[in-house]
């Protein structure tokens, strides 16, 4: 059985040669740390970018520190900085999981007959995956390489590298991106009605943008500035996806968020029950609320304003679920009994 604390940790050796040049293991730790920081990206559910750093909450929680190193055949021991404590009934911290999400690609890729399709499954954003196979096949020995690379997350026996594998690797990367199905809330606050046709949402996940077809304009024009469902693909474009719309049934005026998630710790932390959030805009914030579990924020931003529910309804968890039931009133345990329903999570 993994001890929680080895969640924490990766280590990996370096072996076959009585000399392993430094640039290679500086390499090596360098490409297993981008991994990390990618997945942590993705569990931050931080938008897609062509390029530039990491958030500097991605660093917080992710970052690896050596431990121990011992040299001739490079042997090191590195393990996250994050400091959390992970909620009862989780798969542990916002690094943890990371780690854990790391030990599984590589389980994944090792197979002769590597799924695409499954590794979309544990990171449901095909570009976040296609950044996560480049680290890795840039890592990953040849056939021709004489060093063995051998790598342990979270506590779990080390694998070797299989070099055979590399061109199982290669044809994943070069595998076409796929269009995929997308529904998105937001507020609708730009609108290009040039040939480019296009609008931008301002989402849970941050800014996003929508292209739509001709024969929706009207449609289009109408919901500017108002809070919008919208259900579209996804599909590649310059390397990255954009929402694209060719049907006014596709838009629909609402103004409640499904809430599917609570945040602690940088954690997100899927519900069991969805919790309808009311939204409004009024005098450039957003107001969202939930009146029977007396969540409330505003924001500038819609991503800040969810992301503040979020972090509420944690707080709710703690002060109502995480404590002595005993020295909690009537309406107490009530309200204690509906976020355990929501949660699916009790102390202990």
């Amino acid at each position: 059985m993994v001890k929680a604390k080895e969640n924490r940790n990766i280590s990996f050796s370096i072996t076959g040669e009585e000399r392993i040049p430094a640039t290679e293991m500086v390499g090596a730790i360098q490409h297993i740390q981008n991994v990390i920081y990618h997945i942590g990206d993705y569990l931050n559910g931080t938008p897609n970018r062509p390029k530039g750093d990491f958030p500097q909450v991605v660093k917080d929680h992710c970052t690896l520190f050596i431990t121990n190193l011992e040299m001739g055949s490079v042997i090191a021991d590195m393990q996250i900085g994050d400091a959390q404590i992970g909620l009862p009934g989780l798969e542990g911290t916002y690094g943890e999981r990371a780690i854990t999400l790391a030990d599984e690609f590589i389980k994944e890729i090792s197979l002769a007959d590597a799924s695409l399709e499954n590794l979309h499954n544990k990171i449901e954003n095909p570009h976040r995956v296609n950044k996560i196979l480049k680290e890795f096949d840039a890592m990953w020995p040849s056939v021709q390489s004489k060093r063995a690379l051998n790598f342990s997350f979270g506590g779990n026996p080390k694998k070797r590298l299989n070099p055979n594998q590399r061109d199982v690797i290669q044809s994943l990367l070069h595998t076409p991106l796929h269009e995929y199905e997308k529904e998105v809330f937001g507020r609708v606050i730009e609108i290009r009605v040039d040939e480019k046709r296009k609008i931008q949402l301002d989402t849970p996940e941050g800014p996003i943008e929508c292209h739509y077809t001709s024969d929706i304009e009207d449609a289009v024009r109408e919901v500017i500035g108002e809070l919008v469902t919208i259900r579209g693909m996804m599909i590649p474009l310059k390397g990255k996806f954009i929402l694209s719309i060719d049907n006014e049934v596709s838009i629909d005026d609402v103004s409640q968020y499904h809430l599917k998630t609570m945040k602690k710790d940088g954690i997100d932390i899927e519900l069991m029950e969805e919790v309808l959030i009311d939204v409004d805009f009024e005098d450039d914030y957003y107001i969202a609320s939930n009146d029977y579990l007396g969540l409330l924020s505003a924001k500038p931003k819609m991503k800040q304003v969810i992301e503040e529910i979020q972090e509420e309804l944690a707080v709710l968890w703690l002060e109502y679920v995480a404590v002595d039931e005993d020295k909690l009133t009537t309406s107490g345990k009530d309200l204690r009994e509906k976020l355990i329903s929501i949660t699916g999570i009790q102390n202990g």
